[in-house]
């Protein structure tokens, strides 16, 4: 079969690579079921529907035309990923504010346009709701501050 869109086709592989390799980040984790969930229930869930994704969307790259493969741009794609990567680096030993304000600090330089003030706003409303959220409503044992 011919490759009809090859930009899906490398999209799918993705994340199906994605989905492989948080399966093999899962470990021992136990399932548990549906309704007692085990710690590795959820990503095992969200591991096989990103594979499954990845699959339809390569399929669809044999049946669908589609777009060629655009130039990748990395002055876009270096930061965020260099944002991601400071994240989980920065979030055990610097806290979830501040490794939350290095994510949006960095990330901002993919754009030529930032606005620095929204920045600052929006970053403050998006750490808020992380604490809320994770730290306050689900109770996961992130630390929200460096611990000296």
């Amino acid at each position: 079969m011919r490759v009809r869109s090859p930009q899906d086709l490398v999209g799918g592989i993705a994340l199906i690579l994605l989905s492989l390799l948080a399966f093999s980040q899962i470990g021992d984790l136990k399932f548990g079921t549906a309704s007692r969930m085990g710690p590795g229930y959820f990503p095992t869930v969200l591991a096989g529907l990103t594979g499954l994704m990845g699959v339809i969307i390569a399929g669809r790259s044999l049946v669908l035309d589609g777009p060629a493969l655009d130039q990748l741009h990395w002055r876009q794609a270096l930061p965020i990923l260099g944002a991601i990567l400071a994240f989980g680096l920065a979030i055990r030993p610097l806290g979830l504010v501040i490794a939350s304000a290095l994510l949006f600090g960095i990330a901002a330089f993919a754009s030529s346009d930032t606005k620095w003030r929204e920045l600052l706003v929006v970053s403050a409303a998006l750490i808020l709701f992380a604490v809320g959220l994770f730290v306050l409503a689900l109770g996961l044992p992130f630390p929200l501050w460096p611990r000296f």
